[in-house]
């Protein structure tokens, strides 16, 4: 009778933690929430072309939006955006939400360089 006791709260325990690593798994992606890498370009980037491309990867990730314009996600999660920086000192702010409505921020900070032309 006991070989049977011990048989019984083995297959318990198991199919616990079955049930317990079953759910982390289908719960993960509610767990981390959504994340912005980028790639380029560096935060306190300085430039002297006003155009500028910022690209990067957003995981579990239904909006981007840079500076408040939504930007296109592909199935992988890459994002990249073309945008025109004003003379002087830019911050572009990249937020991203996920399925649940829970938002994630990322801010870079860019300088445009005044060039000054020079004659002979």
């Amino acid at each position: 009778m006991e070989a049977r006791e011990i048989i019984k709260w083995t297959l318990a325990t198991l199919a616990s933690l079955v049930v317990i690593g079953y759910s982390y798994f289908v719960l993960s992606g509610y767990l981390r929430g959504p994340q912005i890498a980028l790639s380029s370009p560096e935060n306190g980037y300085a430039t002297t072309t006003p155009l500028i491309d910022i690209t990067g990867v957003a995981v579990r990730t239904n909006t981007l939006s840079i500076n408040g314009s939504k930007t296109a996600i592909d199935l992988e999660g890459n994002f990249n955006s073309k945008l025109i920086l004003a003379p002087g000192y830019n911050i572009m702010t990249i937020i991203a939400q996920d399925r649940y409505g829970r938002t994630t921020e990322k801010t870079i900070e860019i300088n445009l360089l005044l060039t000054t032309a020079t004659t002979t």
